[in-house]
């Protein structure tokens, strides 16, 4: 039974708050770009400074945050309930919709970086009044620690095993002591390790983006003869589709990790910079997203779209976005000290626990 009652939420900037990041957008300086075509300077150097000026227009001129913000809290009802977990009092934000559906399903929605709660708006619909005949869920998508409207940890960087604990006690507190999970980016690996951490409260976990260890030479030595003869020879024996992924991976760990190992070294040094320039931040996540959506479908990132996904990250003004990375080991570029690569390959997700995995074109994991 819930052990505490949620408090409805409303997201109302100041205008003190909403005034200076106006002002901050507007005198932004943007650095000179280079003599080459906008996909080009993506590709070589981040995001272009013709883009970064475009999108300072745009947000001075015709972005109306109110417009948003009236439009946000008409669509997703939001929540705030407090949580105790490791000597810290955390205060989690969350979009709860509740199906008018009988056979309902719990479903906890988590999200990764550079996102945030908002990935659930366009498909919330859909999971909770579904057509005739499909099933339908009872959803749940929190803002994770120091992330969007959620409360920055204080105490010690909160990593993804307790985080997991957190969204556990949520959903409990929300009488949903069984629920399905669905993780993307570090959702993933948060559902994941809630999963193993309390299977009996998980009847499922759906993942898009995987981390897996490489295959044991001892208990698979033709898998890792497999993936040793693709990695040294361009792909060689594996299906197009297979090669595909595989060179799309190595080139993100090649040309578009360097995030991660800021983020997962010296994140604080970092934020002075986010923190006080709004469009540094957005400029910071737009450039990772790019490359992620599947252009190819016709998919582009409407200008106020954009800024609406930067607005949570500007919002918070906390470095909590980016501590996550410090869990990453150090051997891949992060200044973890192992437990986080421990907890989620040496003990595997219970077999009672049903997993699927969906991967998608422009995945890169």
């Amino acid at each position: 039974m819930p052990t505490s009652t949620p408090t409805p939420f409303k997201i109302a900037v100041p205008d003190e708050q909403l005034d200076w990041i106006t002002q901050r957008v507007a005198t932004a300086r943007i650095p000179p770009g280079k003599d080459a075509s906008e996909e080009e300077i993506w590709k070589t150097h981040g995001l272009p400074a013709s883009y970064a000026a475009h999108i300072q227009e745009h947000w001075t001129k015709s972005y109306d945050w109110r417009r948003v913000e009236a439009g946000l809290n008409a669509e997703l009802k939001q929540f705030t309930l407090p949580i105790s977990h490791a000597d810290e009092d955390h205060t989690i934000h969350f979009v709860h919709h509740r199906s008018s559906s009988a056979g309902a399903i719990p479903l906890l929605f988590i999200h990764g970086w550079p996102g945030s709660f908002l990935e659930v708006r366009k498909i919330i619909g859909m999971l909770t009044d579904p057509e005739e005949g499909k099933q339908a869920y009872h959803v749940v998508a929190p803002s994770l620690p120091g992330f969007g409207f959620s409360s920055y940890p204080r105490k010690a960087i909160c990593p993804p095993w307790e985080i997991s604990v957190i969204l556990t006690k949520l959903m409990h507190a929300l009488d949903y002591p069984r629920f399905l999970v669905q993780g993307g980016d570090w959702g993933s690996m948060i559902g994941r390790l809630l999963a193993i951490q309390s299977p009996e409260s998980v009847l499922g976990l759906h993942l898009n983006f995987i981390v897996a260890s490489p295959p044991s030479p001892i208990w698979n030595p033709f898998a890792i003869a497999k993936l040793a003869r693709a990695y040294l020879f361009k792909g060689a024996g594996l299906t197009p589709y297979e090669k595909t992924m595989l060179e799309r991976m190595m080139w993100w760990n090649s040309s578009e990790a360097g995030y991660q190992k800021i983020q997962g070294t010296k994140p604080q040094t970092l934020n002075y910079s986010l923190v006080d320039s709004p469009l540094g931040m957005l400029c910071w996540l737009r450039e990772k997203i790019h490359f992620l959506v599947d252009r190819d479908a016709g998919f582009e990132w409407d200008d106020d779209e954009v800024i609406t996904w930067a607005m949570p990250y500007i919002l918070n003004g906390t470095a909590g976005h980016s501590e996550i990375y410090t869990v990453i080991p150090r051997a891949h570029g992060g200044s973890g000290d192992g437990e986080f690569e421990a907890r989620l390959f040496e003990k595997m997700v219970p077999r009672e626990v049903p997993v699927g995995v969906s991967v998608f074109p422009k995945d890169v994991g």
